[in-house]
């Protein structure tokens, strides 16, 4: 398995006091100023750990990591020693805890690329408290640093140092001897040394995050907000009152059935949903939480902020899902791509990106691959819209939790009838909202049952087979994966010529970014951008079993808004027939579709229409038509969805071709 990271610079804190009587220190780190350590905090490492601002998605090398809603925190790591067994201690300021017998610590974390387990280097972080000036330090807690996309919360008690003048607490890094790995460390944020009160509930988050798809919707559209509490007082919490406002509008209450132990945390929903006003634009939302004996309103509020569109563009996920051929793991997501295409096809657009830099694959787009493989850490992952990576078993249930995602603009793939070997597309773009900045189309090129002979690279290594480690039963794709393939040492191959692998990429056009000033800066909700490729399609590859898919992607994160894909166009000749290179076009069709094509010497020509039976639905009568470039018109309005076949008639011979028509 690759692991990957990036360079994280941490966000240091600012302390603050509080109006509320049983906080001693609380330390939030939004007013720190960057990249100046906040006053009275010291950090003892070798490394220069700076400061990073967070506004929504975090993208790492392996993927975009969710640190809402803290826009400013620590990360205590040694990333710029990169030296064996090296630790940071980041260290408090000095607090007295004389006439304080029952004070707790407490404060979020969150392990970034975490590295656990028994293999490899073990990432640690501890919570620890010093009294004598850090000569010495005592272990409160090791926090957990199982690997997730949520922050945890620690509470520790401090009884034991009750009457103490001169305490601090510390939060002490160990990459576990991960040398050249650079595991990135341990965010921590909201550190608080307190005296419990009975009934004391902070309003951590507001979702939806910033940048979160789930923040934009149409008029009339509705939505329901979400937060976090976690419950700092010695009671628990059977209930609270949860409260938005968009605005200046009305309030909206509702009241919320909890079960939140003392010293933990737990996610709710507002019981009101909101629904999308009239008003375009932006909305301010504003949420608080109350907890009947609370007295400490400091920390009972969260803000977030929802966009109005005037439509909701269709939404296909982009899943690019990283594999090989020297992959055993790998038959899983065969699998899972090719069950979520037989049950989500029209919704989800797919890429199979192959990669060969731990042994031989013969479908390999180098750079490509090294994008991928820098994004999702280990074989096989699928990233999801380039924001998320999730192992290929989990794709129906990232479906289901965004297949209502927003798809920011609507987009339409046009062929535009290029001869010969060569493709040529034209990708429209509507967007339902206003874009300003840096957003780019690329195309990528898709190949089905892609096959070869058995041998290296085309041979699909298999770690199922006969369960030999207990990974379970795989069937799927085309293959019972516990029974297939010819025995190794350790699971089996199943030889080229048994394997037609599906979703290949080909080609991605002009580069994994995109194509720089595709489209203008700035772009007007509900008006249409037109960008055209113009490349070829390589002689091997099989025009009939290809799609092409075209993605809308943000410069800025990198993230992929919207994606949608068409048949590639054949350009079929029939030189008997007297016509060469019909295509059709747009494919799939809603209204209208045309056929472009080229006669060689004067004929008649007809059209029929036939659906998936044979039966003929529509037709264009026979025309006489003069010798060169030509286009027929054909009204697609009456037919209903599904794919068809394009019968192109004249007096020597017929050309068919697949149409598929979308409403």
């Amino acid at each position: 398995m690759k692991k990957f990271s990036t360079l994280f610079s941490a966000a240091m804190l600012a302390l603050s006091a509080t109006g509320s009587a049983q906080t001693i220190m609380l330390q939030d780190f939004e007013s720190a100023t960057i990249p100046a350590l906040p006053s009275g905090w010291t950090q003892t490492t070798k490394a220069t750990t700076g400061w990073k601002t967070n506004s929504g998605f975090i993208s790492f090398n392996n993927g975009s990591w969710i640190l809402n809603p803290h826009t400013k925190y620590a990360v205590v790591d040694d990333w710029n020693n990169n030296e064996t067994n090296d630790s940071t201690r980041l260290v408090s300021p000095v607090f007295s805890l004389v006439g304080h017998t029952n004070a707790y610590v407490a404060m979020d974390y969150f392990f970034i690329l975490a590295s656990y387990g028994t293999s490899g280097p073990t990432e640690s972080a501890y919570l620890q408290i010093t009294t004598n000036g850090g000569t010495s330090w005592t272990t409160l807690d090791t926090l957990k640093n199982t690997q997730t996309i949520d922050w945890r919360y620690e509470f520790k008690s401090l009884a034991a140092y009750a009457g103490q003048p001169t305490v601090q607490v510390g939060v002490l890094y160990n990459d576990g001897n991960g040398g050249s790995k650079k595991l990135i460390g341990c965010a921590v944020d909201y550190i608080k040394v307190y005296e419990p009160v009975a009934n004391d509930l902070r309003f951590v988050t507001m979702t939806p995050f910033e940048n979160s798809p789930t923040k934009y919707g149409a008029v009339g559209a509705q939505t329901t907000f979400g937060g976090t509490v976690v419950n700092y007082g010695t009671l628990p919490v059977s209930s609270f009152d949860a409260t938005y406002q968009d605005g200046t509008s009305a309030v909206v209450t509702g009241t919320v059935s909890a079960s939140v132990a003392s010293n933990t945390a737990q996610t709710f929903s507002f019981p009101t949903a909101y629904t999308f006003p009239s008003t375009l634009g932006a909305h301010s939302i504003k949420g608080w939480v109350t907890l009947a004996g609370d007295v400490d309103h400091t920390d009972d509020s969260a803000n977030t902020s929802v966009i109005v569109a005037g439509f909701k563009p269709k939404k296909k996920l982009c899943l690019e899902e990283g594999t090989g051929a020297w992959c055993g793991f790998c038959p899983r997501g065969a699998v899972y791509m090719d069950s979520i295409a037989n049950t989500h096809g029209g919704d989800v657009t797919q890429i199979a990106v192959h990669d060969n830099s731990s042994g031989a694959d013969n479908m390999v787009v180098t750079a490509y691959d090294q994008f991928v493989s820098a994004k999702i850490g280990g074989y096989p992952n699928v990233l999801v819209d380039r924001r998320e990576v999730h192992d290929p078993s989990a794709l129906f249930d990232v479906y289901d939790a965004q297949k209502d995602y927003f798809g920011f603009a609507d987009l339409t793939l046009t062929d535009m009838g290029a001869t010969s070997f060569g493709l040529s597309v034209k990708v429209s773009v509507k967007p339902a909202i206003d874009l300003a900045g840096d957003y780019r189309l690329a195309l990528v090129l898709v190949e089905n049952n892609v096959h070869g002979p058995a041998g290296a690279g085309w041979d699909q290594h298999n770690y199922y087979y006969h369960q030999e480690s207990n990974f379970g039963v795989l069937v799927g794709a085309g293959h019972d994966w516990n029974n297939e393939g010819v025995p190794k040492s350790y699971g089996s191959d199943i030889t080229g010529d048994n394997m037609y692998y599906q979703f290949v990429a080909r080609a991605i056009v002009p580069s994994v970014t995109g194509a720089a000033n595709s489209l203008p800066a700035t772009m007007t909700a509900n008006s249409t951008y037109d960008y055209t490729f113009n490349t070829t399609v390589a002689q091997p590859f099989n025009r009939a079993n290809m799609k092409i898919v075209a993605m809308l992607i943000n410069n800025a994160d990198g993230s992929v808004l919207n994606s949608n894909d068409m048949v590639m166009p054949l350009g079929i000749s029939n030189v008997d027939a007297g016509v060469e290179h019909l295509t059709v076009y747009p494919n799939p069709a809603t209204d209208v579709a045309h056929l472009n094509f080229n006669l060689n010497e004067r004929a008649k020509v007809s059209v029929q229409v036939l659906d998936a039976l044979g039966r003929v639905v529509s037709s264009v009568s026979a025309q006489q038509f003069e010798q060169g470039a030509q286009k027929i018109n054909i009204n697609t309005a009456n037919l209903a969805s599904g794919v068809y076949t394009i019968k192109l008639q004249t007096e020597k011979g017929s050309l068919t071709q697949q149409l598929s028509i979308a409403k």
